[in-house]
């Protein structure tokens, strides 16, 4: 079986998207299909054609080397036009190469795939959301030029859809697209092979976030002033960038919390992080199935997140109402509502001051993990759906 993976941006441009992607497709390959991704060349010091870890990777012309910085908005649409344009030739050009179409994200290069792939080439192409509430792949899809044809288009002609959490299944299905069409395959990891074994004390607690507005990172921080003001000893350590880096670091200071909150940076590989913090807290406003979660709950760090997205399934409790300014404790961990700092600051502490619930909900997330999330139960699924998907097509 040979698939042809779409992702709008690639490495070394790093986000949640992009490692499922590169964990995929490095697993289908060692399950013997055979894979190629196609992105775009947003980085001109990048190479246009290279192999990463295994997996070959080109990359379409797109007219500017974006390299994160923002552009004027004429520019961009430009090089998103001239994107589709080189995605859609090289689709025609490659087509003796792929089977199926496998589009990460329901964006445009999903439209068109749809359009080329499909249409033109009758190749099937499964699509799959990235994330759901304020930054919804349907959200995100309608913002874009003729965004709303290019969403009906999608509705009604590609040949399945994957949804990586049950909140994003739940808002396709709002919007009329066919329950028995959506196939929920959650985002997979590599599961360490030890986990935490010691709960005696907190004194490291861990973040691990874009810095941008969805990732809810000011709210923690307004969350930790609360905090500190009645455990001193605690340090908070906040991996990753992003555009609001500036503004962050301003408000921590503005705070009076700079002394106990690092900022670390991007770094390669989160792990060794993980494995020394005691504590993992995910302050997003909206998630798809958060990587950073699922890779903290793996090494059974215990964990509070906000009841958006696959978080409320990940922790236990999607069902549970929590009141402004509480938390509600699920079977994995504790929940707390997006945008609440003294929610947030009360599951901190109580998880603080409870060794015995740190423990039970770390060994408990733990097991959950690894019965349910593991890349390659996750791989087994995607293949199990790609030769449906041709079998029904032969």
């Amino acid at each position: 079986m040979k698939v042809l993976m779409v992702i709008s941006q690639f490495y070394p441009m790093i986000g949640g998207v992009e490692k499922q992607a590169q964990l995929l497709a490095e697993k289908f390959i060692e399950k013997g299909l055979e894979v190629q991704i196609v992105t775009g060349w947003w980085k001109w010091k990048t190479t246009r054609k290279e192999i990463v870890n295994g997996v070959p990777v080109f990359r379409n012309f797109s007219f500017w080397g974006a390299e994160g910085k923002k552009v004027h908005r004429t520019i961009g649409l430009i090089g998103g036009l001239v994107y589709t344009i080189s995605l859609s030739v090289y689709i025609f050009i490659h087509r003796r190469e792929f089977d199926i179409l496998q589009v990460h994200q329901a964006l445009y290069p999903a439209f068109i795939s749809v359009l080329v792939g499909k249409r033109l080439l009758k190749k099937p192409v499964l699509v799959k959301t990235a994330s759901s509430g304020l930054t919804s792949d349907i959200k995100r899809l309608r913002k874009y030029p003729v965004g709303g044809f290019q969403l009906r288009y999608l509705l009604k002609n590609q040949d399945g859809l994957v949804a990586n959490s049950r909140a994003g299944a739940e808002e396709f299905k709002e919007i009329g697209y066919p329950e028995s069409q959506i196939a929920y395959i959650p985002n997979g990891i590599k599961i360490p092979h030890k986990g935490k074994n010691a709960y005696e004390g907190i004194e490291k607690v861990l973040t691990i976030a874009r810095f941008s507005y969805e990732k809810g990172v000011d709210v923690l921080l307004k969350a930790w002033a609360q905090v500190i003001q009645e455990e001193k000893r605690l340090r908070l350590l906040i991996v990753g960038s992003g555009s609001q880096e500036s503004e962050l670091k301003s408000l921590s200071h503005s705070l009076g919390i700079d002394e106990c909150v690092d900022f670390v940076g991007l770094v390669p590989d989160a792990s060794p992080y993980i494995e020394r913090a005691d504590l993992f807290v995910l302050p997003s406003r909206s998630e798809g199935m958060s990587n950073a979660l699922l890779e903290a709950m793996s090494y059974g760090l215990p964990c509070v997140a906000t009841r958006v997205g696959g978080n409320r399934e990940l922790l236990g409790g999607e069902h549970e109402e929590i009141l402004r300014g509480d938390y509600a404790t699920g079977e994995n961990g504790i929940l707390v509502n997006p945008d609440d700092p003294k929610g947030l600051c009360g599951a901190i502490l109580y998880f603080v001051r409870n060794q015995s619930l740190r423990e039970r909900m770390g060994v408990k997330g733990r097991e959950f993990v690894m019965k349910n999330y593991s890349i390659d139960q996750v791989a087994e699924r995607y293949i199990a759906l790609y030769r449906s998907i041709l079998e029904k097509r032969s």
